[in-house]
């Protein structure tokens, strides 16, 4: 069996041989081709004059970007206050009618008509009876729909319904 493969039990493990220092051995390096430059310019930065104006037009539109959110807040804080005034506008305009409603006292309202505006009630043969049927009924006020809803007998069925479709929107 190996020496070296083989397990030690214990502690008193054997010492391996010394080996001989060996020398470095350098080996000759290599020589590498030397890469040939690329003909490079002698002024490649970016000119001075085109680097100013991009950091302006970059400093510009930042402040237009900020101009427009300031405008938008403004507006915003305008919209927000007139939203504001519009219910307590509606609120008032609700309480009035509220009390309007409670306050309106006929027999008052009577008394100023006769009082103030010379207003009377119509004596009896002033006063003339309408009866009205109970049934739902429509009145047509256009002679041209009726003209044409009459003449409908003769009409091919699309051009009925173009003629029905156009006095419907006129």
């Amino acid at each position: 069996m190996d020496h070296r493969m083989s397990y030690v039990y214990g502690s008193a493990a054997p010492k391996l041989p010394q080996r001989p220092e060996q020398q470095e051995v350098r080996q000759p390096e290599k020589i590498r081709p030397k890469a040939s430059r690329v003909a490079v310019p002698a002024y490649a930065h970016v000119p001075k004059a085109k680097l100013i104006f991009c950091v302006i037009a970059l400093a510009l539109m930042s402040f237009v970007v900020l101009y427009r959110f300031s405008i938008l807040a403004d507006l915003n804080t305008a919209m927000n206050k007139m939203n504001e005034e519009y219910n307590t506008l509606r609120d008032e305009n609700r309480l009035l009618k509220v009390e309007i409603e409670t306050s309106i006292d006929l027999d008052k309202v009577k008394q100023v008509a006769e009082n103030e505006m010379g207003m009377h009630k119509p004596d009896k043969f002033q006063v003339v009876p309408v009866s009205v049927p109970k049934n739902d009924y429509n009145v047509v006020l256009d002679q041209k729909y009726i003209d044409q809803a009459t003449d409908r007998n003769d009409k091919p069925l699309l051009e009925g319904i173009l003629d029905s479709i156009q006095a419907a929107f006129p």
